[in-house]
């Protein structure tokens, strides 16, 4: 039996609205594909805005897409739940590879994406937040008892769909981070589950953001592997250099490559410079020393680096705050 992600995503969004009438709201669900609404949302919270008339096409119905039928009306949504620190929502799965499930190219880019990169699309609202949109910008999916850093490249459209542009499937549910296969491999969940409930968040740089300090060495023959990231070098025991998780060296699409950054701990400060990343995906190769993925939260820094907050090498992680110079 296929897997029904788009039909078990309507699922939940229905099960949601079915308990609405606590907020003063009365909602009637007929169908899991038809669901009528006799008053909206309070001011500030998240309503229909909509629906949609189905129209039946060529769709791919990989992943266990569900396909718009004619006739049936689907739900619109041009809003999505405020973001905090661990936004709900739910995860399904999504190829945005070429004539994959998808449709066409990524929203964001114009592109295709292969299977094995980690990416994400996200419902309208989520994207299109405050007039700002969250294209190429890095997020951190937590599930599973898990963590991912993956890219948004996409739109999963909460207004519009039943189009070949849309793989004739209904518009998304507002709340849905739709992911690729590699999202889900790394939150060790199987396809076949199709909808999984995750929190997500942007990691945030402020004037003091916590991390943990880690010891690594970028010297030729070190335990960090190969040549550093940004410059293509080795750096000595005695620089202050250090490496980001792989969110906060490209956050926002910015690169953090060389520089400066402040590291407060142990009741010090020191600055570094930004060589080289922490890869929070790929590891276990000779290119990453053998050793697993970096944590989503890491300033791996140098022993000089350590040095100068007064920290000895021996203690391994050690708590800290950092910010942009």
């Amino acid at each position: 039996m296929a897997n029904l992600k788009k039909l078990l995503a309507m699922f939940a969004l229905l099960m949601f609205l079915s308990h609405l009438r606590v907020h003063g709201v009365s909602v009637s669900v007929g169908s899991s594909a038809n669901v009528t609404t006799e008053s909206s949302h309070s001011r500030g919270r998240c309503h229909i805005s909509g629906f949609l008339h189905g129209k039946f096409g060529n769709c791919n119905r990989d992943h266990g897409s569900v396909c718009c039928k004619d006739g049936h009306r689907y739900p619109q949504f041009r809003c999505s739940p405020p973001v905090s620190a661990d936004t709900p929502a739910i995860l399904t799965l999504n190829s945005f590879t070429r004539g994959g499930d998808g449709g066409g190219k990524s929203f964001c880019d114009n592109r295709f994406h292969k299977d094995t990169e980690l990416v994400v699309a996200l419902s309208t609202g989520w994207l299109c937040l405050d007039g700002k949109r969250r294209c190429n910008k890095m997020i951190r999916i937590n599930g599973n008892g898990r963590a991912v850093l993956a890219k948004v490249v996409d739109e999963c459209d909460s207004v519009y769909g039943c189009d070949a542009e849309h793989n004739f499937e209904p518009p998304c549910p507002y709340n849905d981070v739709d992911a690729s296969p590699a999202v889900w491999k790394a939150l060790g969940l199987k396809e076949a589950i199709g909808v999984f409930k995750i929190t997500w968040c942007s990691p945030p740089v402020s004037a003091d953001t916590p991390a943990a300090l880690t010891l690594n060495s970028f010297a030729r023959g070190g335990d960090d592997g190969g040549k550093s990231f940004c410059d293509n070098r080795f750096h000595k025991d005695t620089e202050l250099v250090v490496a980001l998780s792989m969110g906060w060296l490209r956050l926002d699409g910015k690169h953090m490559c060389n520089k400066m950054i402040r590291i407060n701990g142990n009741g010090c400060a020191v600055l570094a410079k930004v060589v080289d990343e922490c890869d929070s995906v790929y590891g276990c190769d000779a290119e990453h020393n053998f050793e697993p993925p970096c944590p989503y939260n890491d300033v791996d820094a140098s022993p000089a680096v350590w040095k100068a907050l007064g920290l000895k090498e021996a203690i391994g992680v050690f708590k800290i705050t950092w910010s942009d110079v």
